[in-house]
């Protein structure tokens, strides 16, 4: 009997290894080719979950990868389809999902592992993109240097803030770009301008992008930052350190998505929807708390206490505007906020 059972142990091992093999046989190549951004606050996560893939279809993962998603699309924006050689773009946010959409980089694939995706998660009803992982935006702060922490937008524009906020430039950032379109949601096309000239006193610097600003922080240059309201749980997780939270504005929260897509010149297509269906499996989704520092789309994660204790807010902003008219307002808002915050 022993005998038996491990001879159907080893005819099931074998069995999959060779559904592996045929899965591969029609592929167009045996490399996928992936643009993706850099993660915040791990270098190494590529090279550490790709492999993953790479076994499972015993293939390799070429991957490129990019400061943040604005110089994706313009790299995109500047080189013919013909000669691009691109199958999957990963780290796409649905901030930029406007110009994603106008230009139709993509292609649809409803995969069949969002069924393990809560419905509120599926962002869009289109499939170009598939959600990864998602935070809601909010301020980090120096616990151990800051005495009054702003609960609301109006808190931060008092003058005990003076040069005590880090914000990121919206037309480089699109962490800068969902506070701009977070401020016209929560205080209306006439009521945001007033925000800003209100706060702009305490704005110790605008930076480019997520990494010098947060740099910046975390040398104590300032006390506050806009960030993922995540973020805290690295610094627990990694530097069992107390020293950094979140606070989210009790007016609301904006909801920020890293998601990915099948390129429109993809000549690999099959591997490129399996690769989809894997960022959405458990393989994956599990270590996006512990790597990504991020929630996790796939509902059967479990998270740790740390993240079941961070802040979170019940209104989303993200959801006030569609796609088409933030294309056709943003142009006027960036402008508007440059000449607030850059004179």
């Amino acid at each position: 009997m022993r005998n038996a059972v491990i001879f159907i142990i080893i005819g099931l091992c074998f069995y999959g290894c060779f559904w592996q093999k045929e899965e591969i046989v029609d592929f167009h190549s045996d490399t996928l080719h992936v643009y993706a951004t850099e993660i915040f606050l791990n270098e190494d996560f590529y090279s550490e979950m790709f492999p993953l893939f790479e076994n499972i279809f015993n293939c390799e993962v070429d991957t490129k990868i990019f400061p943040d998603v604005f110089a994706i699309l313009d790299s995109l924006k500047n080189i013919p389809d013909s000669l691009q050689n691109i199958d999957i773009i990963f780290g796409l946010d649905n901030v930029v999902y406007p110009d994603i959409y106008k230009d139709s980089l993509l292609i649809a694939y409803e995969a069949k592992n969002l069924r393990f995706v809560e419905k509120k998660n599926l962002i869009d009803p289109t499939f170009q993109t598939t959600p990864v992982s998602f935070c809601q935006i909010g301020f980090i702060y120096n616990n151990y240097q800051i005495e009054k922490v702003p609960s609301t937008f109006g808190e931060m524009q008092d003058g005990i803030f003076k040069e005590k906020i880090i914000l990121m430039n919206p037309r480089t950032s699109s962490l800068g770009r969902a506070m701009l379109i977070w401020s016209v949601a929560a205080f209306g096309s006439n009521g945001y301008g007033h925000f800003w000239r209100s706060v702009k006193e305490n704005i110790y610097t605008v930076a480019d992008n997520n990494d010098d600003a947060y740099n910046m922080f975390l040398a104590a240059q300032a006390p506050l930052v806009i960030g993922y309201n995540t973020t805290p749980v690295y610094h627990q997780i990694m530097e069992n350190s107390q020293k950094y939270k979140t606070t989210i504005p009790s007016e609301g929260s904006y909801n920020y998505y890293l998601t990915a897509g099948i390129h429109r010149s993809t000549h690999n297509l099959e591997m490129s929807q399996k690769f989809i269906e894997f960022i959405l499996s458990e393989d994956f989704q599990t270590y996006i708390p512990k790597r990504m520092w991020m929630y996790p789309v796939n509902k059967q994660i479990e998270l740790g206490p740390k993240y079941e204790l961070l802040p979170k807010s019940t209104k989303d902003y993200s959801k006030t505007f569609s796609d088409r008219s933030i294309n056709r307002n943003i142009s006027a808002w960036l402008k508007r906020w440059e000449s607030i915050m850059l004179k």
